[in-house]
């Protein structure tokens, strides 16, 4: 996969290969980088305007890899690296903020393998129906939805649960009452899906948007999001749809 998208510049790049040598396998030398997104969020709050353009980055990225018939299934905030951030106040130019995508080892063909970033699954993974390039936006988006704190679903302890099927049926059922899946003919008409379903709860759904609205977010970011992270795959913005409309400008 290094080899693949040596030349794009949204991928963290290979700079060596040092090739077998006795019982030592061989390895891939990486360009390195600053920190991760997910550690660069805890240093300190992002601003709207560096949020947008790392999220520019990787989606240019995304396209890439999309592009290339391929599906990023582990996009997540600690397999992002930037370089050029400013630990201690917002950077003056948040252009100076250099994007990458790291971890190539799970990129793979649509609907082959499982999406490993347990928290940033689309609904689609989670209730077993097909997915496939869209399921991207959706990582992406649920990895940034709360912007200046953890992502929708990081607050989901994994030390309060024994086994890693109780954290997932947790996420799921979030993602059900959050989005109202009850409401929609894709999830409830296929049987499988159905009885993944937790009871409903409508007056829970989409309050994490006036969340959001209460804690200061613009009507226009709350719009956005609402619109890529769509639990309908084919209703989700796509790659150049996001890009043609200028959110992501600064």
């Amino acid at each position: 996969m290094q080899r693949l998208f040596a030349e794009d510049p949204m991928i963290r790049p290979m700079v060596d290969f040092a090739a077998k040598t006795g019982a030592e396998p061989p390895m891939m030398i990486l360009e390195p980088f600053q920190k991760t997104l997910w550690d660069a969020r805890k240093t300190r709050p992002l601003t709207m305007q560096e949020i947008k353009w790392i999220m520019k980055g990787c989606l240019l990225g995304i396209m890439t890899v999309h592009r290339n018939g391929l599906v990023y299934t582990d996009l997540k905030m600690e397999n992002v690296g930037v370089s050029g951030f400013d630990n201690e106040k917002p950077n003056d130019d948040p252009r100076q903020i250099k994007v990458r995508l790291a971890d190539l080892g799970s990129i793979s063909e649509p609907g082959t393998r499982e999406i490993s970033a347990l928290t940033y699954r689309g609904p689609e993974v989670h209730f077993g129906k097909p997915w496939d390039y869209s399921t991207d936006y959706a990582q992406l988006l649920l990895a940034h939805v709360d912007f200046k704190s953890p992502g929708m679903y990081d607050n989901i302890d994994p030390g309060s649960f024994e086994e890693k099927e109780e954290k997932i049926k947790a996420v799921r059922d979030a993602l059900a009452i959050d989005f109202e899946l009850h409401s929609l003919p894709f999830y409830t008409e296929d049987a499988r899906a159905r009885e993944l379903l937790p009871p409903p709860q409508a007056e829970q759904a989409y309050k994490w948007t006036e969340d959001m609205f209460d804690k200061g977010i613009a009507q226009e970011d709350i719009q956005f999001l609402a619109n890529v992270l769509n639990p309908l795959p084919r209703a989700r913005d796509t790659t150049v749809e996001i890009l043609e409309s200028r959110y992501l400008e600064i």
